[in-house]
């Protein structure tokens, strides 16, 4: 591409600079969220809220554990991440993807438009409800948290 005749050399890489303005915002974010649930136990009380669902039911929803397994991310224990919430980590990875994605086209001045057939939306629901039921079910003691 050559410059036109009202484009400042270094025009081009300031304004990819400014569209990248909110992606640091919410990565900075992230990071300071990461270092909370880095340094704060959830293994211990009083560092999380109990989860509202299994304070009034006594039943674990999709996201208990969720803490837990952050902090063992955060902390470099895989193997403790899977078994407080086997979920998360591969939403995350796909969250990571998503969001790299999201920064690189706005890097290069493009949209990021997510247009999913309508059976990813099913396939994800279908499979959260029956995660959710099997962590109730006895017997199936290693999906809870």
């Amino acid at each position: 591409m050559s410059l036109t005749t009202t484009e400042r050399p270094g025009q081009r890489t300031a304004e990819r600079v400014a569209r990248l303005g909110l992606p640091a915002v919410l990565t900075a974010g992230g990071l300071a969220g990461m270092l909370y649930t880095r340094s704060v136990s959830p293994y211990t009380a009083g560092g999380y809220p109990l989860c509202p669902i299994y304070a009034l039911t006594g039943l674990y929803c999709p996201g208990c554990g969720t803490a837990r397994c952050l902090h063992s991310l955060l902390n470099g224990d895989v193997g403790a991440a899977f078994a407080a919430n086997p979920l998360l980590p591969p939403l995350l990875l796909l969250l990571a993807l998503g969001f790299g994605r999201w920064v690189w086209l706005r890097w290069k001045g493009e949209r990021f438009v997510l247009n999913p057939p309508n059976w990813v939306a099913i396939a994800l629901a279908v499979v959260t409800l029956l995660y959710t039921i099997a962590r109730n079910l006895p017997g199936l003691e290693l999906l809870r948290p």
